[in-house]
């Protein structure tokens, strides 16, 4: 990012800044970082709908909607209530909580799909991105401090990464046996990415990189087809930046990963 190359962190100008930029904490004390998957699978749900129709739609803009504006800004709001006060609680089991998130992620794929286009079939063809959904919050709930012990075990984080996998593979399946080429590519593109971190020398860095394309990968061939909902979500890839760096001097989010350290075999 050229602020970080040019805007060095002890400067006035860059204290001016801060200043400037801490009048959007309200907005970011909603988290908006976690629109980047919630708005995803709205998407998703508006795909299959159109792919149902049409299966080799591409560069569509006319799939823009008032509905879909609609959808997208109700599910940013839907986000901060279901993250607040039903998901991510201490007292939650595991298991309790995948059944909340694949009962949430259902939901936002029938915002997205409208209601009003509700089928078994809808359903069916929308099951593999609801999956994908939960490998992305599985992944997710890996922390990274635990690569700063000098003891981790693979185990620290094996069943997370091994219950994602699974559910890739079987969206993957289903969107193969659907016919469905955008479930199918985008699930056989980011499954290497969970193997590796499983399979090599634990280190830090194959985590970053699951987390960042379990969002990333859907993301951008969903804008393949849709090229309007690049108009959504790179603005707010680069406020957030500017504003996570002008705060607390970090570039979030981006793709960049650490650089390697000393790996533990495991």
């Amino acid at each position: 990012m050229l602020a970080e190359k040019y805007i060095l962190k002890d400067t006035n100008f860059y204290k001016k800044l801060s200043k400037s930029f801490s009048r959007f904490d309200n907005f970011f004390n909603l988290n908006p970082l976690r629109w980047f998957a919630v708005w995803t699978l709205i998407v998703s749900g508006g795909n299959v709908v159109l792919h149902l129709e049409n299966r080799w739609i591409y560069w569509d803009w006319s799939s823009f909607s008032v509905y879909a504006l609609f959808a997208l800004a109700i599910s940013s709001l839907i986000d901060f209530i279901v993250n607040t006060k039903v998901i991510n609680k201490n007292n939650q089991s595991l298991l309790f909580e995948q059944l909340a998130i694949f009962t949430y992620g259902t939901i936002l794929f029938i915002i997205g799909a409208n209601p009003l286009n509700l089928s078994f079939k809808l359903l069916f063809f929308g099951f593999p991105y609801i999956l994908f959904f939960m490998a992305g919050n599985l992944i997710w709930k890996i922390p990274l401090d635990i690569f700063n012990s000098p003891k981790i075990q693979k185990s620290d984080f094996a069943l997370f990464l091994v219950s994602a996998m699974i559910c890739i593979i079987l969206a993957l399946s289903i969107g193969y046996y659907n016919d469905d080429p955008m479930m199918s590519t985008i699930a056989a593109v980011f499954l290497p990415f969970p193997i590796v971190a499983l399979v090599f020398p634990s280190a830090i860095r194959h985590l970053q990189r699951c987390r960042m394309y379990v969002v990333f990968i859907p993301a951008m061939f969903l804008s393949m087809r849709y090229p309007w909902f690049l108009f959504m979500i790179l603005p707010l890839f680069l406020f957030s930046r500017y504003y996570y760096y002008f705060t607390n001097g970090d570039v979030i989010p981006t793709l960049k990963v650490n650089e390697p350290d000393p790996e533990i075999i495991n």
